[in-house]
């Protein structure tokens, strides 16, 4: 016997097809399975294959004129007047604020709105995306990389809400709250394609029942050739089987939203990922250089002209931050940096009279090689030497420093927002523990080149003179 909800939710799903069918979407009923998240249902919303599916078969169709964009919002001078103000103010990722103020109007025209249907089938609000959580839960993502590397998706929202969406919806007489508008940009955050360059980005139906999956997703939505010509002749998106293996009948079809790590998972769509292949932490040129500094590898002025030509060269920029991943635990890119930080004045000079990027690279590698070739071999850039690894570690460990404890969760915060925030978490640190275990090998067992250095480094030199 079906719960209440259930039958609510088949009445709005059923009222959505036939929605996409009047709209001519093309959705190959007997090839796949909707479930959906509804009260007292233990449903989750996705997709599963309800036979055997080959590379190549295509599940939906879905024309571009179907699609909820700022174009195709049912209230034309409403639109026409946000994408005005997101020009004038330059608001940044101004795709995300105007499809938002679309939601938002569409919403507050109920019935009347060509959307209805399709609304009645998304989720009023992705709960768990970071933009919608409270300062005492926001406080368990500290030292993570949605705090220190994307934006506050939070912060962003207030302003496009205060110098865009308010005073236009105000001048339009569309009735919306802030927190309204909250609730809508957490959809269209989590659930957006780009439907080309010039249609730009829209909320494309059925293909957003989708669940997402970073590595070994079965679906591609949009991608390549998959703009295709709809049965009425315009262009539309596929959904589109690429896995090599296809689809097992029963199970689950996943869609990608790209090769993202969960700390843009969270940030954006409200959901991380067990064993992310794309997790990563970065560190940046600040970091290196307060642990360059603390450690005391030169003088304040040579530091500062250090990175002064490291900057010149391009090498390094300003603002530049380095990955550390599953895949890579130190990159040749950092290394390069670090070894012109702790490089003897006799070494930095043999490189300094380089401008040009590869001329900058090219002095760094045959120095650091001609230093390196008496003393460390094995598959590690020669540019890795125990001094740049003592650095990166006192980089990483502070780093690790940052992270919020796990225990004495305060009240109010989100049982299952902490645990997405644990999960990120542990995610990072086995990362930079594994990155950290790596060094700290490297430098034991190549630490007695140290006495050795200064000699060498003279003899070195000798091939330059």
């Amino acid at each position: 016997m079906k719960e209440n909800g259930d039958e609510a939710n088949d009445d709005a799903f059923d009222a959505f097809l036939r929605w996409c069918r009047a709209n001519a979407i093309e959705v190959r009923e007997d090839d796949v399975e909707f479930t959906f998240a509804v009260q007292k249902a233990n449903k989750d919303r996705g997709v599963t294959a309800k036979r055997a599916l080959e590379r190549g078969a295509i599940l939906a169709v879905i024309p571009f004129e179907a699609c909820l964009t700022l174009k195709t919002c049912s209230r034309a001078d409403v639109a026409a007047s946000v994408e005005e103000a997101l020009v004038k103010t330059k608001t940044e990722a101004s795709w995300l604020c105007g499809l938002t103020a679309a939601l938002c109007v569409e919403r507050s025209l109920g019935l009347k709105s060509r959307y209805f249907a399709y609304d009645r089938v998304l989720p009023r609000c992705e709960a768990n995306v970071v933009c919608a959580w409270n300062d005492g839960e926001r406080s368990y993502l500290a030292g993570t990389e949605v705090e220190t590397s994307l934006r506050d998706e939070a912060a962003a929202a207030k302003n496009e809400w205060e110098r865009v969406v308010a005073p236009v919806f105000k001048e339009h007489g569309v009735e919306c709250s802030f927190e309204q508008f909250i609730e809508a940009r957490t959809v269209v955050s989590s659930r957006a394609f780009t439907l080309s360059p010039n249609a730009g980005v829209g909320l494309v139906p059925i293909a957003d029942a989708f669940n997402h999956l970073t590595g070994n997703h079965h679906v591609n939505v949009g991608d390549g050739d998959a703009v295709v010509r709809s049965e009425t002749g315009g262009e539309a998106l596929c959904v589109k089987v690429t896995n090599e293996q296809g689809v097992r009948r029963g199970d689950e079809i996943f869609n990608t939203y790209g090769f993202h790590g969960n700390a843009k998972l969270l940030n954006s769509y409200g959901f991380t990922q067990n064993d992310n292949p794309a997790d990563e932490v970065r560190l940046t040129t600040t970091n290196i250089r307060t642990e360059a500094a603390l450690a005391g590898v030169c003088s304040g002025t040579q530091l500062t002209k250090r990175f002064e030509w490291l900057e010149r060269t391009q090498v390094c920029a300003p603002d530049a931050s380095f990955s550390i991943s599953k895949s890579q635990a130190i990159s040749e890119e950092l290394c390069a940096v670090v070894w012109t930080l702790v490089a003897s004045e006799d070494a930095f000079q043999k490189i300094r009279h380089t401008n040009r990027h590869a001329d900058a690279l090219h002095a760094i590698e045959t120095v650091s090689t001609a230093i390196n070739t008496m003393k460390i071999r094995g598959n590690n850039p020669s540019t890795l030497t125990p001094e740049v690894a003592d650095v990166i570690s006192l980089a990483i460990e502070r780093r690790l420093s940052l992270y919020r404890s796990q225990t004495n969760i305060d009240g109010g915060v989100s049982p299952p927002r902490v645990e997405l925030a644990i999960q990120l978490i542990n995610s990072e640190r086995a990362i930079l523990n594994s990155a950290l275990l790596t060094l700290t090998e490297f430098v034991n067992k190549h630490s007695h080149n140290r006495a050795k250095g200064s000699k060498d480094d003279s003899d070195a030199f000798a091939l330059f003179d």
